[in-house]
């Protein structure tokens, strides 16, 4: 659901911009008055109140599988944390809005979105470190959570490149993202690998067009890849940093250090 609200914020976005190419000194005033006109509405909440009288009953019927509901820093605006993500609902539960939110009050503005959303990551992830293939780092001195396709050829370089990750003390902890969805032969290789009696070879096995014996368990494959859609991850590899910032894409050691560092 959330996808198809997305297309149609982008085909909105490409017309509002095809519109204002000869009319950009408008462009600018009507931006500051909404930023005025939004933020004018702001107010301080308690971030930690949660709203029980939501009417959840249009979300449900949309396939939103809600979590949490709170208020947000827009009068009237609730935060909702789903199974498909952070979204933005209206007090009567009939109005949804998908996008960020920026506070503009201070030098920079600053993306409260993105606050909450890295947030809900890291305590996500803390949820479910026992079942990530990890590669531990002897030094130690940051993990990264990366979501992964053997099928991927940048998850394959990702892993080409493991011993320099842990050099630099990144240590390594794998989760399965099928790109395909819950079926194919992404998805069977990582069902494999999870049940396999050593992950972390099977991982590297099938990162080398290596075969793998099919196993019978249960996986955690299914509530992985459920993760990663509420994450935001839409391809392969996804990185996921300690403080819950989502980096997209393939970056190679010095690169992830410096990101790491920032």
């Amino acid at each position: 659901m959330l996808n198809i609200i997305r297309a149609h914020d982008k085909m909105a976005r490409m017309q509002y911009n095809s519109l204002n190419q000869v009319k950009r000194p408008m462009k600018i005033a009507v931006l500051k008055t909404i930023f005025v006109a939004v933020f004018g509405l702001a107010v301080s909440v308690n971030s930690a109140n949660e709203i029980d009288d939501l009417d959840t009953n249009h979300l449900q019927r949309m396939g939103f599988a809600v979590e949490s509901v709170r208020e947000s820093s827009i009068q009237g605006l609730y935060e909702v944390i789903t199974n498909q993500g952070l979204i933005y609902v209206s007090r009567d539960g009939q109005l949804l809005m998908s996008g960020r939110i920026y506070d503009i009050t201070g030098p920079q503005p600053e993306n409260l979105s993105d606050i909450t959303l890295n947030a809900m990551r890291r305590d996500n992830l803390a949820e479910h470190v026992d079942s990530a293939i990890e590669f531990k780092a002897d030094n130690e001195k940051y993990v990264v959570s990366v979501f992964t396709d053997p099928t991927c050829g940048y998850c394959r370089q990702l892993h080409q490149q493991m011993d320099s990750y842990l050099d630099a003390g990144i240590t390594i902890r794998y989760y399965a993202w099928p790109r395909s969805g819950l079926q194919g032969s992404a998805f069977n290789q990582l069902n494999a690998i999870w049940c396999a009696n050593d992950p972390k070879d099977a991982m590297t096995r099938a990162k080398s067009d290596q075969s793998i014996k099919q196993g019978n368990c249960a996986t955690p494959v299914q509530e992985h890849y459920e993760l990663g859609q509420k994450f935001g991850v839409r391809g392969t590899p996804a990185l996921v940093l300690a403080d819950g910032r989502l980096l997209p894409g393939y970056l190679p050691p010095s690169r992830l250090v410096q990101e790491l560092n920032k």
